[in-house]
């Protein structure tokens, strides 16, 4: 009858619905770059004897860089004379410098490939 009062059956609680785990953004990665404060140390010294030969080479060249910028590992892939990967190895040791490849903004450590060309006409 109206105004009788309706008491409702037993109440489920109410199960909240599971939460899905956040989703991690992505990390933020940055590769090292050349560092442009040491451009002009980039080119290694032309071999005297291939200058000597007038000799043209390129080297093909990967570098381990270092969270500090400095390069902690050379590895040749390839070089048209073995005088042009020394001194291209010898240069990336002593005078390379990168920004360091970075992680959410945390620099780590990262292989960069790059070509080097020995021009007679830039000696």
């Amino acid at each position: 009858a109206p105004g009788d009062l309706v008491i409702p059956g037993p109440i489920d609680p109410i199960k909240p619905e599971p939460i899905p785990p956040a989703a991690l953004p992505d990390p933020v990665l940055t590769k090292a770059l050349r560092d442009p404060r040491y451009a002009a140390a980039f080119q290694p010294d032309y071999p005297a004897a291939m200058q000597r030969q007038e000799k043209e080479g390129r080297v093909s060249v990967k570098v381990l860089v270092g969270t500090d910028g400095r390069v902690k590992d050379v590895q040749i892939l390839s070089a048209t004379d073995p005088a042009f990967a020394e001194a291209t190895e010898r240069q990336a040791r002593k005078a390379w410098r990168f920004k360091p490849a970075t992680r959410d903004g945390v620099p780590q450590e990262e292989w960069f490939t790059t070509s080097v060309v020995f021009k007679l006409d830039q000696a």
